[in-house]
């Protein structure tokens, strides 16, 4: 699925970034967390994050596919998806499933039924009145 959201870095200045950016940088943080290390402006530049970087936008990329960002980044940011710190793990395919179906549930609570009518009728519904003119035609056509 393409998602033409943009989402707010926190690592290059509240510059805007893809969807795929996004999530790579959600689990930098939790790699950072898991190593007990800071991220600093700019981190994916450097030799030390530059390849686990790249591995991981490449799978977030194949994950977009998929999956919507929002079910991605939900179940990455959920209670048991904090201790993910790969887009490899076995086990998200089925949280970010998992979070699609929440999301649909959540789209069906805002949908609305509304009876539409098959027949628009226009003006008034009273036949129209007579004035002297079409009473006349009518004694003509009578006669």
């Amino acid at each position: 699925m393409t998602n033409p959201i943009k989402y707010v870095s926190r690592y290059s200045n509240n510059k805007e970034v893809s969807a795929a950016q996004y999530i790579t940088e959600i689990i930098c943080e939790q790699k950072a967390k898991i190593d007990k290390v800071d991220l600093y402006y700019r981190f994916w530049t450097s030799k030390k994050w530059s390849l686990f970087y790249r591995n991981q936008i490449g799978t977030a990329h194949k994950l977009l596919k998929k999956y919507s960002a929002k079910a991605i980044i939900n179940a990455l940011l959920s209670p048991s998806g904090r201790n993910i710190f790969s887009l490899r793990a076995p086990h998200l395919p089925a949280m970010i499933e998992q979070q699609e179906e929440v999301i649909a549930q959540e789209n069906q609570l805002f949908t609305k039924n509304i009876e539409r009518k098959t027949e628009i009728i226009f003006g008034n519904k009273k036949p129209p009145t007579k004035n002297i003119i079409s009473r006349l035609e009518d004694i003509d056509n009578d006669a």
